[in-house]
């Protein structure tokens, strides 16, 4: 019945140590040898989606920027969008009345940051592993994501100044401590619609796992959509299935259930 699969990354595909588990790789690469894609669909950058997306032997497709970039198994954009210049200037001087948050500006293959001491950027190199260099006020900026990250008051804060202000962008929050801004038609399910076409598959015959806010438009266009244990109330009940949390093989529960050997 199902013939693809889509999955959110941190909270949801990896560990909260970071990790794909066993268990769960073992079932994601039986069913990949069995034809059925699996694409990561991640907030992150391509550079912090590789490593793990590799470890799958059958991976062909990788999301990132929750739907900005599409990326095939040769590192070739299949789809990109990216944030306006102006609408980066505009965002840049609402977030200079907020020094506390960290703010990353992600495009394909780099990452630049106002405050590289900021203890939330610092934060992000860490969980990332990859480089974050200084913002070049000079440069001309159009990234396909902006990070912001902080405390929870003021990332909620935040978030509901800029929609305000920017109603035409897509800005939704993908944990407790992060805010994403991105283009209007960068979404996770934006992406599995796309997808669906490459793929040739009708989106009843797709399934897919989130944990938080930026995964509830993708669990709510497939066929299967699955809440992680841990994810919040609102996208449990948005679900069509809640499963295992993240930390206790909960996506390979349901892909061995949905697809047997």
């Amino acid at each position: 019945m199902y013939k693809a699969v889509f999955s959110d990354f941190d909270g949801t595909l990896l560990t909260s140590d970071h990790r794909i588990s066993p268990k769960t790789l073992d079932a994601i690469q039986r069913i990949t040898k069995q034809g059925i894609p699996f694409t990561p669909i991640s907030a992150r950058s391509p550079l912090g989606i590789w490593p793990y997306a590799k470890l799958i032997e059958n991976y062909n497709i990788i999301v990132a920027f929750s739907g900005a970039l599409i990326l095939d198994k040769s590192a070739t954009p299949i789809y990109s969008v990216q944030i306006d210049p102006a609408d980066i200037q505009a965002i840049n001087q609402v977030l200079a009345d907020h020094p506390a948050l960290g703010v990353n500006y992600y495009t394909y293959d780099d990452c630049v940051a106002r405050d590289l001491d900021n203890k939330w950027v610092i934060y992000e190199r860490s969980v990332t592993g990859i480089q974050i260099d200084p913002y070049d006020e000079s440069s001309v900026y159009s990234p396909h994501k902006i990070q912001i990250i902080g405390e929870t008051d003021e990332v909620i804060g935040i978030e509901q100044i800029l929609k305000e202000k920017f109603p035409y962008l897509s800005i939704c929050r993908s944990h407790a401590n992060f805010l994403e801004v991105m283009h209007k038609s960068a979404t996770k399910g934006n992406a599995v619609c796309f997808l669906e076409d490459y793929f040739h598959v009708k989106m009843e015959e797709c399934v897919a796992f989130g944990d938080n806010f930026n995964d509830l438009d993708m669990l709510e266009s497939v066929g299967l959509g699955v809440a992680m244990g841990n994810a919040p109330d609102e996208i449990k009940r948005a679900a069509n299935r809640v499963t295992a949390s993240h930390n206790d093989d909960g996506i390979a529960l349901i892909l061995n259930e949905i697809f047997p050997e």
